[in-house]
């Protein structure tokens, strides 16, 4: 079937809808994809900024910590603070470096300051630098305060004198002086000989005499009483000493404990001055972040506002397509009922037209009929007998295909109505056979007939319009029979409400195909068996239409090559 305009451009309407469907839900999720990675980012880059934010703060905490415990470890010299600032302290440093280190990856995202971003950054190396030469500085201060512990624990209470000296005097007694003879080693057989050579007096003697001076000892021993009695100015001696060493001592750790604050308060002031310009940096770069979520906002919008755009574009282009085609099927809606209107109109003159030829055709043709068969009863020779066949035969046919077309013109004008007469089925069916009977002895074929049931039964029904049925297939029969012979079967179907007469037309001809079955009942359409035949085409369709207005049914069973068997079936009253 051959696609009309209206379809066509319906066909249109809806490729285009499908492919801006299609296109819409491509850029949403381009758009969609697009947007979740800006957002993604963002919330990242938030979340390291947030916690660069919040260390400064802590470390800056621990560093007023660190120094207060270093207050309190010089006022109490007390090792629990010194500790404490000592791991406070070092915490700060390791927190510091972290900082300095963390989010360093920030430096190398796609941002668009990225240049203002890295120069913040390499700020950062630069103070983790300053951060290294602070803790060396950091390990100066305890190597003070550890010497500082040293020197506070060295300190000797003053007024302590050294009577270890008087203990150990020993008073000596006065004696003369006293000679004791101790007896000489005994020299060895060389010793005894070298001395006898150089003539030593000696060599005889066996005794040593030691020789005691017992004055020489009590001038020792009243040099050590002088000492004894005169105690005091011992004593203010060693004060002065003792006193001039502790005031050195002073100094020094007077001293030691200025460059100890002085270093521990430069250190302090140096850190403090690190966490602030970390974060100063990580203010700048908030605030570059900032500016690059405000620009990553505004391309979201951006790219928001343009797919809404291309989408309104769309849906305009596509509103306007759909008005114009409704506006196209508007005006072709108004043609189609113009020229429906013109082709009723037309087809009306064309049946009316028809009507009256046929008419007007059917008249004169009965009166030629009628001539035919008085001249038919004449002496005529054999041509002119011949002659008066054929032209009987043609005025047969030709009143047929009058008959046939003024009933399909009456079926299309809904003129056409069936009578309900009593009537015998078996005499009416019986007569159509008997006058198809010659035109079959023509052929040398042969009709039997042959009825089912109660044949003196009277139907109510148009025995007209069934004689007509029986007529045209009969037809057919005989004229797509060469040789053989044909079969009219009626019975007589009898139930509770109604009755019913079912007829079966069988003959031995060429057969019709499956594919031709099919459109057999449709109208003008004819068989490649009939070529060469006379005919509209409208008879089948005829049986067809006067069979459903009757309530009943027409079918056929057929194999090439075979015959055929048309069956139809028409309701009846009692």
């Amino acid at each position: 079937m051959k696609a009309t305009y209206t379809q066509l451009f319906t066909r249109k309407i809806l490729l285009a809808f499908i492919a801006l469907i299609i296109i819409l839900a491509i850029a949403a999720l381009f758009v969609r994809n697009s947007i979740s990675k800006k957002l993604e980012h963002t919330s990242k880059m938030a979340n390291s900024f947030e916690r660069d934010e919040r260390k400064p703060e802590e470390i800056l905490l621990l560093i007023h910590q660190a120094e207060d415990d270093f207050q309190e470890a010089l006022l109490n010299s007390d090792t629990t603070k010194s500790m404490a600032y000592k791991e406070k302290l070092a915490l700060a440093f390791q927190d510091i470096d972290n900082l300095l280190k963390a989010n360093m990856q920030i430096g190398s995202a796609d941002l668009p300051d990225n240049d203002k971003v890295k120069a913040l950054h390499q700020r950062k190396l630069d103070l983790s630098d300053k951060l290294y030469t602070l803790k060396h500085s950091f390990d100066s201060l305890l190597t003070s305060y550890s010497n500082f512990g040293l020197e506070n624990r060295k300190e000797v209470p003053i007024g302590m004198l050294s009577t270890e000296r008087i203990k150990r005097a020993v008073v000596a007694t006065k004696a003369d002086t006293v000679r004791k003879e101790v007896l000489a080693k005994r020299k060895g057989l060389f010793s005894r000989l070298k001395d006898a050579i150089a003539n030593n007096p000696n060599v005889s003697t066996s005794k040593e005499i030691i020789e005691i001076n017992h004055n020489q000892t009590n001038s020792l021993v009243r040099t050590k009483t002088n000492r004894l009695v005169n105690p005091e100015r011992e004593n203010k001696r060693a004060y002065l000493n003792q006193l001039q060493q502790l005031q050195q001592r002073n100094i020094k750790l007077l001293s030691m404990q200025r460059e100890l604050i002085s270093l521990n308060s430069r250190i302090t002031s140096e850190l403090e001055l690190i966490i602030n310009e970390v974060k100063d940096i990580n203010y700048s770069i908030s605030d570059q972040f900032k500016t690059v979520a405000f620009r990553s906002y505004q391309e979201s919008t951006a790219l928001l506002n343009k797919f809404y755009l291309v989408a309104l574009f769309l849906v305009v282009i596509f509103a306007a397509l759909l008005i114009v085609f409704i506006v196209k099927l508007n005006k072709s809606e108004l043609l189609l009922r113009a020229e429906n209107k013109r082709a009723v109109v037309i087809a009306q003159q064309k049946m009316d037209l028809l009507s009256h030829m046929s008419h007007e055709i059917r008249n004169p043709l009965t009166a030629i009929k009628g001539f035919l068969y008085i001249f038919s009863k004449t002496e005529l020779s054999k041509r002119q007998a011949d002659m008066l066949e054929s032209i009987r035969s043609s005025s047969d046919m030709l009143l047929s295909t009058l008959n046939d077309t003024l009933d399909a013109a009456k079926m299309e004008n809904s003129e056409f109505k069936i009578n309900c007469d009593p009537y015998s089925p078996d005499l009416a069916l019986k007569e159509v056979v008997e006058s198809m009977e010659f035109s079959a002895a023509k052929k040398k074929l042969q009709i039997a007939y042959e009825f089912i049931g109660n044949s003196d039964v009277i139907l109510m029904g148009d025995s007209f319009r069934l004689k007509q049925i029986l007529i045209n297939l009969l037809s057919n029969a005989i004229k797509y029979t060469q040789a053989g012979s044909i079969t009219v079967r009626a019975t007589l179907i009898e139930e509770v409400k109604e009755r019913k007469i079912q007829v079966d037309v069988i003959d031995t001809g060429a057969g019709i195909s499956a594919e031709q079955q099919a459109k057999l009942f449709s109208k003008y359409y004819q068989t490649n068996s009939a070529k060469g035949n006379i005919g509209t085409g409208l008879g089948l369709y005829i049986c067809k239409k006067f069979v459903e207005l009757q309530g009943g049914k027409i079918s056929v069973k057929s194999v090439a090559g075979s015959g055929s068997t048309f069956s139809f079936y028409i309701r009846s009253g009692n």
